[in-house]
């Protein structure tokens, strides 16, 4: 049995040293398809795409009591130091003590004691202080 001339090929079969020519993308039979033309988003990105959006705006998840009792009282904390401050200029924030008092206000449930105890020391403290800047304005 006789064979003709073998050609070297590249991978798969293709011949090797033939330039290819870069395609457009996918197209369907029937449809133009522009060269250089951007592929359109198929309808499962377009969808993902408006889900991403709307949780986007979506509100944050309600965050634990132990981190918000622990954020509360470090804002506490440095309402006090500002006060502080505020007594060695001989200035004093005027809103600064109305937020020291909402921070105060507040006592978180279903802590844990040692973190219960030491946020109960911090509002006691800033109670304190507001007690204190209250009877030195009257």
């Amino acid at each position: 049995m006789s064979m003709g001339p073998l050609r070297p090929t590249g991978i798969g079969g293709v011949a090797s040293g033939r330039p290819r020519r870069g395609g457009a993308g996918f197209a369907l039979p029937g449809q133009a398809a522009e060269a250089g033309a951007p592929p359109e988003l198929s309808a499962t990105a377009a969808t993902g795409a408006l889900l991403a959006l709307q949780d986007a705006g979506a509100a944050p998840p309600p965050e634990p009591p132990a981190t918000r009792a622990r954020r509360r009282a470090g804002q506490a904390l440095e309402e006090m130091r500002g006060l502080q401050l505020d007594l060695l200029r001989g200035a004093t924030d005027p809103g600064r003590l109305d937020r020291l008092e909402r921070l105060a206000a507040e006592s978180p449930a279903g802590l844990e004691p040692e973190l219960a105890a030491l946020v109960q020391q911090v509002r006691l403290r800033a109670r304190l202080e507001i007690a204190r800047r209250t009877v030195a304005q009257v």
